[in-house]
């Protein structure tokens, strides 16, 4: 037999909190909610009088057509209604005037208390004991419903709390909503003064009204509720001259609170069921601000994880790529300091020719890592202009022709594009990143195609190599910050940045980038796309512009 998992003490505390429920309006009479109760119970045995009076009447009408002992059934009917209407003691009451009427106006002798013959008695004591237990049960039947009634709009109460406090992003604004769940459900002024710190005072975090005023005595009232386990304030024999009731509440780890509640002028104090309510909606506070301290912690760790995991990449990355340039420079410098006169010219130009080349590679390593910067450091500061895509692609190809001076490109872009509405030097070093890219993967003497078009209201620009192309499940993380993969256009060689700045330059631009497979089932194609924008119109000669 399986056993019941043991309670935490939130647990426990919640399910006291739900073991009692809040009245419900049905329990009061209809014209009578939340009167004082000598009132509603003289009310009630005034019901229960009339309603057998009524029934009395009923049966002075239908006594020539029905027997004498069927009339006994409107009585027990009119005990019914009572149980229904009001409490066990109306019904009760009833059941008594409707015994002493049967017997008083229908039984022989009539308009006499005296039982004549053995047949009457049976039929009266009978008809009293049938009263008594249908006004039993039925006033039992109508307490349960009514306590159904109080735990599901109770139930309703806390469900519409929780998900207004589900939706506060941070502390501030739980108790925001916290506030103003309390004053709408219990028609009162609510108030959460948060400590500074574990020995600090006290400040106000949040109001609703946001008019609510807090006197001295408050203050000192919430004090007092933070340093016991007991609520202090109004209806508290040790602060009767507070006009607040204060509750406490657990901010976080060290500090404390309290939740002030006041009924607006002229309203009762406040009663034991909505101080149950009161009790359960502040714990839901409680929550709500542990949920939004805890997932502020979660972020900040997962920030300073992420910081740290970049920060140890970004340095292995470091001392391969740009410890790989200085000692290739640095030994050809060596050699030639050492043995240039002695060197044939072909050996020293090609010891210079290495020099310029691990030279030109740091200079590109180094202008990724200051673009990676800035792309850090916050929403790039684009200075657009208008400029065609013939004029930035020819600038990307003659930086890369320095570089690659070997490699075939071939462009083939849609007649009529307009001019695009970017800043020209980061849409060319995208381009850039990408035609070195698909150059690194190339084979020798392979064809790097780029094809440009119009879709819609978006240019298209496919840039495909001929290498052994990037695998369909890692397609997705070649844009990642430092991720390489050997078996795909982003060999072990570099330090996986050239992608990651194409994402950020085409994102700055409202674009994206996304790679996919070659054409014919070979190599990659990175696609980028870019919106396009309305170019001015020109002014014809003679006209305003």
């Amino acid at each position: 037999m399986p056993t019941e998992p043991p309670r935490s003490d939130s647990d426990a505390r919640l399910a006291s909190t739900a073991a009692s429920p809040v009245a419900p309006r049905g329990g009061d009479l209809p014209w009578s909610p939340g009167v004082a109760p000598v009132t509603r119970a003289l009310r009630e045995i005034a019901l229960a009088t009339g309603v057998t009076a009524a029934a009395t009447l009923a049966c002075a009408l239908l006594e020539r057509h029905v027997p004498v002992a069927s009339l006994a059934l409107v009585f027990v009917c009119a005990v019914l209604v009572v149980a229904v209407r009001a409490s066990q003691v109306a019904a009760i009451w009833a059941a008594a005037l409707g015994f002493l009427a049967y017997n008083f106006c229908f039984t022989e002798p009539r308009f006499s208390l005296r039982i004549s013959g053995a047949q009457d008695l049976v039929a009266v004591l009978s008809f009293l004991i049938a009263a008594l237990v249908a006004g039993h049960l039925a006033a039992r039947l109508r307490s349960q419903v009514g306590l159904l009634e109080a735990a599901n709009g109770r139930i309703r109460t806390l469900l519409a709390a929780g998900e207004r406090l589900a939706a506060a992003a941070d502390t501030a604004e739980v108790f925001e909503a916290g506030c103003t769940r309390l004053a709408e459900t219990l028609g009162c002024e609510a108030v959460v003064m948060v400590g500074e710190d574990a020995a600090g005072g006290l400040r106000h975090a949040a109001s609703h009204p946001p008019t609510a005023r807090l006197e001295a005595r408050d203050f000192e009232a919430a004090a007092r509720a933070i340093g016991r386990p007991g609520p202090a304030g109004h209806a508290s024999e040790a602060d009767a001259g507070a006009d607040w009731w204060f509750v406490p509440l657990a901010v976080a780890r060290g500090r404390q609170g309290a939740v002030g509640l006041k009924r607006r002028a002229g309203q009762a104090r406040f009663t034991p069921e909505q101080r149950s309510l009161a009790a359960a909606m502040i714990q839901q506070i409680e929550l709500a601000a542990e949920r939004t301290r805890l997932v502020q912690t979660l972020e900040r760790a997962r920030v300073e994880s992420e910081t740290e995991r970049v920060r140890t990449a970004l340095l292995a990355s470091v001392s391969h790529d740009l410890r790989s340039p200085l000692t290739a420079v640095i030994g050809s410098a060596t050699s030639l300091a050492a043995y240039g006169e002695k060197m044939p010219a072909a050996d020293r130009r090609a010891l210079l020719e290495s020099i310029r080349s691990e030279g030109e590679r740091l200079d590109r390593y180094v202008q990724n890592l200051l673009d990676m910067t800035r792309l850090g450091s916050g929403p790039m500061k684009l200075e657009r202009d208008w400029v065609s895509l013939d004029e930035i692609l020819g600038a990307a190809l003659a930086r890369l022709r320095k570089v690659h001076p070997a490699l075939e490109v071939s462009a083939e872009i849609a007649p009529g594009l307009p001019p695009l509405w970017v800043h020209p030097a980061l849409v060319e070093q995208a381009l850039f990143n990408i035609l070195e890219n698909a150059a690194k993967f190339s084979p020798p003497g392979a064809e790097v195609s780029v094809a440009a078009r119009r879709e819609g209201a978006s240019l298209v620009v496919d840039v495909s190599d001929r290498g052994p192309g990037i695998p369909e499940e890692e397609r997705r993380r070649v844009f990642d910050l430092f991720y390489s993969t050997a078996r795909g256009d982003r060999g072990a060689r570099g330090g996986g940045l050239g992608l990651t700045i194409v994402r950020g330059m085409i994102g700055a631009h409202g674009g994206r980038v996304e790679a996919l497979g070659g054409p014919d089932g070979r190599g990659t194609t990175i696609r980028v796309t870019l919106p396009m924008a309305e170019a001015p119109r020109t002014a014809a000669p003679g006209e305003e512009a």
